[in-house]
């Protein structure tokens, strides 16, 4: 079988977590090109991922000269997030499908343009919230999406890490570089996880912000309101002393749901209010397989360009009744 083509823009860390799993777990890639700003991410990239398997592809400084001299079928994208828009435009034009890190872009008309652009290119847009991907999500989603646990009554997620000690210093706290703060960043993944798990549009937001002498928000407290009429919070701290800990609870008239904002953990309840012992999720390949499957056509992306205009249409409300101090109205689609 033909291999897909991949080239990766932007080689990090997250990145270099995605160029493992693609040369050891997933057959049907070969990565060919790497681009990186900063030498020392190429070559950090280069002895990690590449010398254990011996294999070197040519890295490039541009990703547009990448572009035009490398023959791709799909592109990866892990930079600062204001810099999405442009590299995923670009990457599209080549002819490349792209699999985007959240948030997919930082202003709303920014996400619309690249759902109008994907479609005429016919090449997929998906947007990287490993939640969306696995199968704790994918059972919650569909139960909720079939009506099999009928109308969803609140939804509840919170993120809780030492992401100002972090990332102190760093793009991440460079409000035009990362379109916000915490609630921009990991905070993608809660609001992503009460989207997608609910299923649900928001119509409001009451939001509140804290910078904690930061040049961006550190906390976050938001209450939402849902097309169905369910309400919702969501908590965003990154000041915590503790460490890391997250989580997202679901409760629908037809029972409950407790797991992680990235998906691997679950617990569900029935209507009687009993703990079901062992709910069968169903068997689901890496974020990585999945989306070369869906390159390989032989499988449906579960997240879509649509997905990145959601979280931007819910996160311009957010940070506008922040600013006000009132509700404030999520735009429809």
């Amino acid at each position: 079988m033909k291999k897909v083509r991949l080239g990766i823009i932007g080689c990090g860390s997250m990145s270099r977590y995605h160029g493992r799993v693609y040369t050891t777990q997933v057959q049907e890639v070969e990565v060919v090109a790497l681009c990186d700003t900063h030498e020392e991410n190429l070559d950090r990239y280069q002895r990690e991922v590449f010398d254990p398997i011996k294999k070197k592809p040519p890295t490039y400084a541009d990703y547009k000269v990448m572009l035009a001299k490398v023959e791709l079928d799909a592109v990866l994208i892990v930079t600062p997030h204001n810099q999405h828009f442009e590299q995923v435009s670009a990457a599209l034009d080549a002819g490349c499908h792209v699999l985007v890190e959240k948030p997919m872009v930082v202003a709303v008309d920014h996400a619309r343009k690249l759902i109008k652009h994907a479609a005429k290119a016919k090449r997929i847009l998906s947007v990287a919230f490993p939640g969306t991907f696995s199968p704790e999500f994918q059972y919650i989603h569909g139960l909720l999406k079939n009506g099999a646990l009928g109308d969803v009554i609140a939804a509840d997620a919170f993120v809780a890490q030492a992401w100002k000690r972090a990332t102190k210093g760093t793009w991440r706290q460079e409000p035009e570089v990362a379109g916000g703060g915490h609630a921009y960043d990991s905070g993608a993944h809660v609001f992503n996880a009460l989207l997608y798990l609910t299923n649900l549009r928001p119509r409001e937001v009451f939001a509140w912000t804290n910078n904690r002498g930061a040049p961006v928000d550190i906390t976050c407290s938001a209450s939402i309101r849902y097309e169905n009429g369910a309400l919702g919070t969501a908590l965003i701290n990154g000041d915590s002393v503790v460490g890391w800990d997250e989580g997202v609870r679901i409760s629908a008239t037809g029972g409950e749901f407790q797991t992680s904002i990235h998906g691997g953990r679950l617990q569900q309840w029935g209507a009687d209010g009993k703990l079901l012992r062992y709910p069968v999720v169903p068997i689901m390949p890496t974020l990585q397989q999945w989306f070369i499957d869906c390159v390989l056509g032989r499988a449906e992306d579960p997240a879509p360009a649509m997905w990145g205009l959601r979280q931007a249409l819910l996160m311009e409300a957010l940070y506008e009744s922040a600013r006000t101090g009132r509700p404030a109205k999520v735009q429809a689609e």
